[in-house]
């Protein structure tokens, strides 16, 4: 009994030996203890001491690896967070391939890290979320979003994954009509065939939307249906990001109902997360709601997109737009106090019409590309300079077929890509 309490407190000081000493003398110290018990035990004895003492020393062993991997990925979090992020969302053509040129085009104007987003869609008729599905926009599929890595890769930007959920309807029980493109009558047909289905579609979300933000279920248990399949989407997504390296990675974007409503679901999302994924994560918050988002403390910045109303002119001027940022960036700042972590605008950005800065997530008006230019001016000039303030990611970069089109967000081709381009290489 004397010996085997003398091995019981060798092996609890060896055990707080090498917790203290970083294991630096594992070999020597599991020598000494084993020829110890080979000298005092019997042959019998000896396997089982031996298997205690390997056992205690993998746990040690393991304890260490775990707290380095902790570490490491801290001190990865840390380094990425340490540089402002110059980003670019990128949605890719709506086929195939991506090719180099749209990033090595981003990269010329000073961006740093690129925004890859893959979608998918909600059905509000049965609640499914699908991905990857046929005839889906090229550049938001799993296939994209790989191919988009390698080649941003290849040019030197840093990755963020960004899922989105849109809103959709399951066509599959619908009997679509033969439609003639060239046929004015086939046509009008095969519209009202369309529009008579969508009428009989029974919804199952809350209420019928073209807005992810106002997706949410009617009850419990189809809050589960939802909760569970998106969470399917978002580990796949992480799983990925975990694998490519990324350097950060957005869990959700603008789900304003279910972000108010759930928290806990979100926080228990967010360890779900970061059990796969060891870099930067973050939530794209709606503009309209970003303060109310109440498990900011569990990420690591806080993303807006900041589609903020700035004027109701149709070529607002850069001196009046930066007097209406200043309550915006007051309500900002204050938050960024409050839960400590950096601001990053992980959408944002403006089309080139009239009226921009009315509804900036949408506009409907003649092509004015000096209200995008003073739009993306007063915000570089408002917040760039700011120590809390990480960066942004300009909503969007076109692909090389969309440089003939003006009325849209991107700033590519356009005056507002040589502002962009001054503040991308500011020192």
């Amino acid at each position: 009994m004397e010996m085997l309490w003398r091995a019981y407190f060798s092996l609890n000081s060896c055990y707080v030996y090498l917790k203290k000493n970083n294991h630096t003398t594992l070999i020597s110290i599991f020598d000494y203890i084993l020829i110890g018990f080979i000298n005092h035990i019997a042959f019998k004895m000896r396997t089982i001491f031996t298997l205690l003492i390997l056992t205690i020393l993998y746990s040690c062993i393991n304890s260490s690896k775990a707290d380095q991997s902790q570490q490491s990925a801290n001190n990865f979090s840390q380094n990425i967070l340490s540089e402002k992020f110059k980003g670019m969302n990128y949605t890719g053509p709506g086929r195939g391939p991506l090719g180099t040129e749209p990033f090595s085009s981003m990269k010329e104007v000073g961006t740093n890290i690129v925004a890859l987003v893959p979608e998918a869609s909600l059905f509000q008729n049965n609640l499914k979320v699908v991905h990857d599905f046929e005839g889906q926009w090229y550049g938001e599929t799993s296939t994209a979003i790989l191919e988009g890595v390698k080649q941003a890769k290849e040019v030197g930007l840093k990755i963020m994954l960004k899922p989105h959920l849109e809103p959709g309807i399951d066509v599959s029980d619908w009997e679509r009509p033969e439609v003639d493109f060239t046929d004015s009558l086939s046509i009008v047909e095969y519209g009202k065939s369309a529009k008579e289905f969508f009428n009989k579609v029974d919804i199952k979300v809350r209420k019928r939307t073209n807005w992810r933000g106002d997706l949410m279920a009617k009850n419990d248990d189809d809050w589960l249906l939802i909760a569970n399949a998106y969470e399917q989407y978002i580990l796949k997504y992480a799983v990925m990001a975990d694998s490519i390296n990324a350097d950060a990675f957005c869990i959700g974007t603008e789900l304003k109902v279910m972000a108010l409503e759930k928290p806990d679901y979100w926080r228990s999302l967010i360890k779900k997360v970061r059990k796969i994924y060891k870099g930067p994560i973050t939530y794209a918050a709606n503009w309209d709601s970003f303060d109310q988002i109440t498990f900011w403390d569990d990420l690591d910045f806080i993303g807006i997109d900041a589609y903020f109303p700035l004027s109701d002119n149709k070529t607002p001027q850069v001196e009046e737009l930066l007097i209406s940022w200043q309550p915006v960036k007051d309500r900002i700042e204050k938050l960024q106090r409050k839960v400590g972590k950096p601001i990053v605008f992980t959408e944002w950005g403006y089309e080139s019409e009239d009226y921009a800065g009315k509804t900036p997530w949408g506009s409907e008006g003649e092509v004015n590309i000096e209200t995008q230019v003073n739009l993306y001016e007063s915000t570089f000039q408002s917040f760039w300079d700011e120590s809390w303030f990480l960066g942004v990611f300009i909503w969007r970069w076109s692909p090389p077929n969309e440089l003939g089109s003006s009325y849209n967000f991107t700033p590519r081709g356009k005056q507002t890509e040589t502002v962009i381009k001054e503040w991308f290489n500011k020192e």
